[in-house]
């Protein structure tokens, strides 16, 4: 009976809209930086994308809304990266790079994805639960904080990315 519980209740998170808390402009807080390997085990630094704007988004291979968003987060790669944006694809799986990659060539995503088994960046950014995104303007501060999974090709997340890429 528990069991059902947990299925029924993860169903129901799973369908819920994603919450986004926008960010008063004059709080906006500094994002914290990191340094994370990607799958090529080369060592990524967020400060090395200060003057573009980041999708910063923690995820899981066996999480179920974070499958979902994930095409619609592609898209926006392949719409917005000529116009700078940068879209850092954080795994929080410590189960091994081979079924990241899996997933990744699955469907078919071409944008960044860095490693974090040992949370060091979910830490900083206090994730408790995924998929959990930040979006980072060019000064390198978060302007919004994105709960849950979101279509990240819709009009409107289309609007909040070119809003912070006119600024």
């Amino acid at each position: 009976m528990r069991y059902f519980l947990l299925c029924l209740l993860l169903a129901l998170v799973s369908v819920l809209p994603a919450q986004a808390d926008s960010l008063d402009p004059a709080e906006k807080p500094s994002a914290p930086g990191f340094t994370l390997k990607n799958m090529q085990g080369n060592s990524v630094k967020l400060s090395d994308y200060r003057g573009q704007v980041v999708l910063l988004n923690f995820w899981a291979t066996w999480c179920g809304p974070c499958r979902e968003e994930m095409p619609s987060m592609e898209k926006l790669w392949q719409t917005y990266r000529e116009q700078g944006l940068v879209i850092l694809a954080v795994s929080t799986d410590n189960g091994g790079e081979s079924r990241i990659k899996n997933f990744a060539r699955r469907l078919k995503l071409t944008f960044p994805i860095l490693l974090d088994p040992d949370s060091l960046a979910s830490d900083l950014y206090q994730v408790s639960g995924v998929p959990v995104s930040f979006l980072i303007d060019r000064q390198g501060r978060i302007t919004a904080r994105i709960l849950g999974s979101k279509d990240w090709a819709s009009e409107v997340a289309f609007q909040q990315v070119e809003g912070l890429l006119r600024q």
